[in-house]
């Protein structure tokens, strides 16, 4: 990451009393004007054409620090939303790393963030998202698991099928969790919508709210096709990746239920047209 760019205090060209100064001037002289052509028509003090150019003058002068002002202020904007990326940045390296840490609890983790990432970016690729949102699917995907740092080892690295009713509570608490480590982070509220969403299912049956259909964020529905993908896709503790023709039969049983149609056709698109991320 760049060393972040010290931000300069913007100081205006000319200050508001100056403005206020050149302001009351041009008053004051077309008052006198007035007052000049009213009392005394014969008689002429200040000609016309004088005042016009002091008027013009004044209000050239004007114009041209207000102009300079605002680009003083479209730069200073400019560096600050530049040094907020960096920290934001460096704000998600350093969760980033929790994240690794969370993963070498359980081996068979290993890389499933990252990894999911992958599938999640390429599904928003091509869905034709925005620069923007890509980037917040990113986020979210990378941090959709924080929440199983609070989650004792021994549930983290059972199976889902392996679970108890108690541990299975536990471990749909992981969302939520999530929301807790990622509250100081006040710039990632869509990132955290999608995190706390992302084991909702499409027929409203999942958690932590039991969200339905396009009710569910769209960066949620998108996470939840990645994940399940590399968790079929991997070792797991008891069985090798499943094959390729049960992965796709697997997405293709669960459209409309646990995921949402319009994601699943297009992932299912790209796992034809990219046969090398199969493992099984």
């Amino acid at each position: 990451m760049k060393p972040r760019q010290e931000i300069k205090k913007i100081e205006p060209s000319v200050t508001n009393d100056f403005k206020m100064g050149v302001v009351v001037f041009i008053f004051f002289i077309t008052c006198f004007h007035l007052y000049e052509v009213l009392k005394y028509p014969d008689v002429t003090i200040v000609p016309n054409e004088m005042l016009l150019v002091s008027v013009l003058i004044a209000l050239v002068y004007l114009w041209i620090q207000e102009v300079r002002d605002r680009r003083k202020l479209e730069i200073f904007n400019s560096e600050l939303l530049i040094t907020q990326e960096d920290l934001k940045r460096a704000h998600f390296a350093t969760i980033t790393a929790l994240i690794v840490s969370i993963e070498a609890r359980n081996p068979y983790l290993s890389g499933h963030s990252r990894r999911v990432t992958q599938y999640a970016l390429a599904i928003a690729d091509k869905m034709n998202l925005a620069v923007d949102v890509k980037k917040k699917i990113e986020y979210a995907c990378y941090l959709h698991d924080i929440g199983k740092i609070g989650i004792e080892e021994s549930v983290v690295r059972k199976e889902e099928s392996e679970l108890d009713v108690g541990e299975r509570v536990i471990m749909r608490k992981h969302p939520l969790l999530a929301l807790e480590v990622l509250e100081p982070l006040t710039f990632m509220q869509d990132e955290k919508l999608m995190i706390r969403h992302h084991h909702e299912r499409y027929d409203g049956n999942g958690y932590p709210d039991g969200l339905r259909g396009k009710d569910i964020p769209l960066g949620s529905r998108i996470i939840a096709v990645g994940d399940a993908f590399d968790i079929m896709n991997s070792n797991r503790q008891n069985r090798r990746p499943l094959p390729k023709d049960k992965i796709i039969s697997e997405f293709s049983g669960m459209k409309g239920k646990k995921f949402d149609p319009e994601i699943v056709d297009i992932f299912l698109e790209i796992m034809k047209s990219s046969p090398g991320i199969f493992r099984g």
